[in-house]
């Protein structure tokens, strides 16, 4: 099995965008909506969000290997949102 396939890095670049935003609106949100103090933000609330994406996509990346062990195919993603198969 390849390490890299065609749409890799269509793929980071759509979830890293989407984990930009996501960071953005809680800063915004916690510190316009809430007024959470900065420390909390900084100092706790991002390091919890840093942590839960990268064991989040680690375990994505393991739930595809081992669909695609059990499948023999090397065109899957286990992320549900993206179940949409393209022609």
């Amino acid at each position: 099995m390849k390490p890299f396939v065609k749409g890799d890095i269509d793929g980071f670049l759509g979830l890293a965008l989407d984990n930009v935003v996501q960071i953005v609106l809680i800063v915004g949100l916690c510190q316009g909506v809430l007024g959470f103090d900065n420390s909390l933000i900084f100092g706790t609330i991002l390091p919890g969000v840093a942590v839960s994406f990268l064991v989040g996509n680690m375990l994505y990346a393991r739930a595809a290997l081992k669909l695609a062990k059990e499948t023999g195919r090397t065109d899957v993603c286990a992320c549900p949102t993206a179940s949409i198969r393209l022609p």
